[in-house]
């Protein structure tokens, strides 16, 4: 409205080809959304499902498709399951294939999109709706060589084959893979949702809606958990999915950590205690981890030294603080100030045995 700039789109197109009834729907892109939802909105203008769905190759839809092997986009999939439709694309490069909706392309371009040239629309919105007059005119226009119209066709012979559709229309979701760390949780967009401690170490599937997400496991639903109000670096988790034992399931737990904190120094075990203190020890594992292997880079007693400065400055350091002290000059300098460890080696009696024998 204010710049008068053109927005160019894209026209989706479906057809049933013995009426020839015909939906469209313009466009912003081709992007997973907007194709995902044509085709709902297409169901719900056939007010039914088609047995067989026969796209195009387009990559939003197909992503793999050879002689021996088809695999579609996943959303793309679910939503043909949930609609209990097969999805059969075209062979490549064989438009023929759909040839009725190949013809009803050119007819929408001279007799809809040339006509609604003129028209002034500020919105997809708003064009879609003028859009779906013109296209009710033309599917109720009779036809020149044979009695009737794609729409009388449509209501005497081909509606009553489609099949119903279901009381709530697909909802658009993506899908990612994720494993179960250690600690019972999967991570989206940096936040952590848990998941049963029997799936640790095993690959999932997260299937995300707009406000909750479902965890699958070798396609059967693991659990679910709301998406709204969260942010990152927190935790989503329920006390079901913890083991009720954690100290004495699988290789990482608390007592390791703490053994671990414990050889660093005395103010780094204190700094991994208190972190533990605070609530489920799931939930820390990684944060622990992370300063705990500080050490590697940095040395043993410069973390100790930037725990004993963290604890001067926090009741309840965290690792973002640790990381700023340990790279401070302060703590370098006194670190290499401190007086060195001493170092025994112990040696065997098949150390010494091999000297008797020279002997």
């Amino acid at each position: 409205p204010t710049t008068g700039e053109i927005i160019k789109g894209e026209l989706f197109v479906g057809t049933l080809p013995f009426s020839n009834y015909t939906y469209a729907q313009a466009c912003v892109d081709q992007k997973c959304a907007r194709w995902i939802d044509a085709h709902v909105n297409m169901f719900k203008f056939f007010n039914g499902v088609s047995t067989l769905l026969i796209p195009d190759n387009l990559r939003v839809g197909v992503t793999k498709h050879t002689k021996n092997e088809l695999i579609l986009n996943s959303t793309y999939e679910d939503m043909a399951t949930y609609y209990q439709t097969i999805v059969v694309p075209t062979r490549v490069y064989r438009p023929k294939d759909k040839a009725a909706v190949e013809g009803h392309v050119k007819h929408l371009t001279t007799h809809l999109i040339a006509r609604m040239r003129h028209y002034q629309c500020f919105s997809i919105q708003e064009y879609n709706h003028y859009l779906l007059i013109a296209l009710a005119e033309f599917n109720a226009k009779p036809f020149q060589k044979k009695e009737g119209s794609r729409l009388s066709l449509f209501e005497t012979f081909e509606r009553e084959t489609l099949k119903s559709l279901p009381h709530y229309p697909y909802e658009m979701c993506t899908f990612k893979d994720a494993k179960v760390y250690n600690n019972s949780h999967v991570t989206l967009n940096k936040h952590y949702y848990s998941v049963p401690y029997q799936y640790i170490g095993e690959k999932v599937t997260l299937k995300i809606y707009a406000d909750h997400l479902e965890v699958y496991h070798k396609q059967q639903l693991v659990c679910q958990h709301r998406t709204t109000g969260t942010r990152p670096g927190a935790y989503s988790t329920v006390e079901a999915h913890l083991p009720e034992e954690s100290q004495y399931y699988g290789q990482w737990n608390s007592t390791r950590y703490l053994k671990w904190a414990s050889r660093i120094g005395p103010n780094t075990h204190t700094v991994i205690a208190q972190l533990f203190a605070l609530g489920p020890e799931q939930q820390y594992y990684r944060r622990v981890h992370a300063i705990l292997k500080m050490a590697d880079t940095y040395s043993d007693q410069r973390l100790d030294t930037a725990c004993h400065y963290a604890l001067e400055r926090s009741s309840q350091p965290n690792f973002t603080l640790i990381k700023q002290l340990i790279e401070h000059p302060m703590t370098q300098i006194n670190s290499n100030t401190l007086p060195p460890t001493e170092q025994s080696y112990l040696r065997g009696a098949a150390y010494y045995d091999k000297f008797n024998r020279k002997n």
